[in-house]
């Protein structure tokens, strides 16, 4: 399954967790956790409620496996160093069950690219859907 995606999953509930020093921690967990498992990341960017990446696939990487390793490592980590977040989410999940997800040609990584990075100056929606894996 090769190819290049746009993946965005939600905090549990949707819950505006992802403030303050949360949102670097978040972003370096992510780097982290990637160059661990030997996934790429081409964007990264953290909302206060929700995360977008750019991930390229290669190989026998799935996105269902990227995704799960991902997310799993930094609900870990992040719980670790901020345990208040078990009580402000409500639940003992920090990420929300499954993603959504669209691959990206070749010719739309650019302005993929840019609406990624641009996510902070970007209003909150609040009715995206995530699909379960």
């Amino acid at each position: 399954m090769e190819g290049v995606y746009h993946v965005w999953f939600s905090t549990k509930a949707r819950k505006q967790a992802l403030d303050g020093e949360v949102v670097e921690h978040a972003k370096r967990l992510l780097a982290d956790a990637a160059r661990r498992t030997g996934i790429r990341l081409l964007e990264v960017e953290v909302a206060v409620d929700h995360v977008h990446l750019l991930v390229p696939l290669t190989g026998d990487q799935t996105l269902s496996s990227v995704m799960h390793q991902l997310k799993g490592a930094t609900a870990r980590a992040i719980f670790l160093k901020h345990p208040d977040l078990k009580v402000v989410l409500g639940h003992h999940a920090f990420w929300q069950k499954g993603d959504g997800s669209r691959q990206v040609e070749p010719q739309q990584l650019p302005g993929t690219g840019h609406y990624i990075r641009t996510q902070a100056s970007r209003p909150l929606r609040g009715n995206q859907r995530f699909e379960s894996r």
